[in-house]
């Protein structure tokens, strides 16, 4: 801003760049310009004290249509509706405030003297006398409180721990014995709680979401195979078989081919679980599905690009037989991948919105995609990994971090895999880290950059339970 000497007959505002001259600026522009600042911009107009402002008279009425204190339009002769500032500056133009047309309220009326007192003591010592009165009622009526009520309210809270449907509350005790009671009112007897709404019920972290209750489906009992040569074989033979459209279909086709091409899909497994996974399923915004782009998913996630999902899955390798770990469930389109690879995917969400709606979706899903029930779900904080499981075989990250969690590192088989992206926000290098473990018990990592040092890519941050997001330099502090 500039701070300089100002020209005779301009006023300063600040959070402009050029001072308003307002001998040359009419009553609209002024109206226009304290519209389009912020009230705490608007109250730095030095208006209240003329002394301040070398205008002339003439300027100074201009002026007298925008409040000095809050800056919204003013009516003459009236007080500010908005902050209730009411002066008359030199020229005889009284200052006042004025909402917008839209949202003018009625005048208030003048009141009148004589009879308001006396009213207000009135109403305020009835007021008072009714609420004694309640007092006296309530405490004799809480007295008297049938045992039954204490003992059916108990059970309400209590909810299912491994899935998200709660346990409705017990009914009252119908045999319970009421006591005397001696006021004329007669208590009702209490009604049975309502049952909590699921979405809405809280679940503490780590807690799972879904422990599977039923014998995970084989995907290699499969009869059929994909067609992943023809187009017209694979759409033809996907319409049969599943209840994706065909639009969809010709679209994941096409995407299919070109990650073939640049060999983000090296391995024919991975090829087939690509074009059987449904992404439009999973993306908010289904008609970009097959958009090759970050997506937003709500709560601050994104789903990540289908090429990003092929070449890291790719890199992953996982096999039927072996455990998988993902850290940050998100859309669920990554897990719904690895189901088509893996009879054992684990997936761990932090934000329990995101994660009871991707729950919904598998759930939804799950009878024609039975390789969903696979999928166990947890709402926590990833960075200490799923030890009850451990150690997996197969880890993948989808969320960016600086350093390489040593606990994953620990959960991580020997001869394991882990892709992640490691580095600062600004972006990450996506690894594939090899556990191995020599004879003698020593570990050793070998790592590779899966895009040779040729692309780098912004995650989501990997966020703590604790707030913020985990780092290497808040971990040393504390150790």
């Amino acid at each position: 801003m500039n701070h300089g000497i100002q020209p005779k007959g301009a006023t300063v505002i600040r959070g402009l760049q050029e001072p308003v001259r307002t001998s040359q600026t009419n009553q609209g522009n002024l109206q226009a310009i304290a519209g389009s600042m912020t009230a705490s911009t608007r109250c730095t107009i030095r208006s209240i004290h003329y002394q301040e402002l070398d205008i002339s008279q003439e300027d100074i009425r201009k002026l007298s249509s925008a409040c000095p204190k809050c800056g919204f339009d003013l009516e003459a002769g009236k007080q500010c509706r908005v902050c209730g500032f009411s002066a008359v500056i030199p020229g005889g133009i009284a200052v006042r405030n004025q909402a917008s047309a839209s949202a003018r309220a009625p005048s208030t009326p003048a009141r009148r003297p004589g009879f308001q007192g006396p009213i207000v003591v009135l109403i305020s010592a009835a007021l008072g006398l009714l609420a004694v009165l309640g007092v006296f009622i309530l405490g004799d009526m809480r007295g008297k409180v049938p045992a039954q009520e204490a003992t059916s309210t108990a059970p309400a809270a209590t909810a299912s721990v491994s899935i998200p449907t709660p346990s409705p509350g017990l009914p009252p005790v119908a045999d319970a014995a009421p006591a005397a009671v001696s006021a004329p009112v007669p208590n009702p007897p209490p009604a049975p709680p309502p049952a909590a709404d699921p979405a809405r019920l809280p679940l503490p972290r780590s807690v799972t979401v879904l422990d599977i209750a039923e014998p995970p489906f084989d995907i290699t009992a499969r009869e059929e195979e994909i067609p992943t040569t023809d187009r017209a074989s694979f759409v033809a033979w996907m319409r049969e078989h599943t209840d994706q459209k065909e639009k969809f279909l010709l679209q994941k086709w096409e995407l299919a081919q070109s990650m073939v091409r640049i060999r983000s899909v090296t391995h024919p497994r991975i090829l087939e679980a690509i074009l059987r996974a449904p992404r439009e399923f999973f993306c908010r915004d289904a008609r970009r599905a097959y958009d090759d782009a970050v997506l937003p998913i709500g709560y601050g996630q994104t789903i990540s690009g289908p090429h990003m999902v092929a070449r890291m899955t790719d890199y992953l390798d996982p096999q039927p037989d072996q455990n998988v770990l993902e850290i940050g469930t998100g859309s669920g389109y990554q897990s719904a991948v690895l189901s088509e690879l893996s009879n054992h995917v684990y997936t761990i969400e932090i934000v329990e919105p995101l994660a009871r709606e991707t729950d919904a979706i598998y759930r939804a899903h799950e009878a024609r995609y039975p390789e969903y029930r696979n999928i166990h779900r947890k709402i926590d904080d990833g960075y200490l990994g799923w030890p009850q499981h451990a150690p997996f075989d197969r880890i993948i990250v989808t969320c960016g971090i600086d350093h390489v969690p040593p606990e994953l590192l620990r959960e991580l088989a020997p001869e394991g895999i882990m892709v992640i992206p490691v580095g600062p926000p600004s972006g990450q290098t996506i690894l594939r880290i090899v556990k191995h473990v020599g004879p003698d018990g020593v570990e050793s990592l070998d790592r590779e950059d899966i895009f040779q040092g040729k692309r780098r890519q912004i995650f989501v941050p990997f966020t703590s339970k604790k707030g913020g997001i985990h780092a290497y330099e808040d971990k040393k502090e504390t150790e």
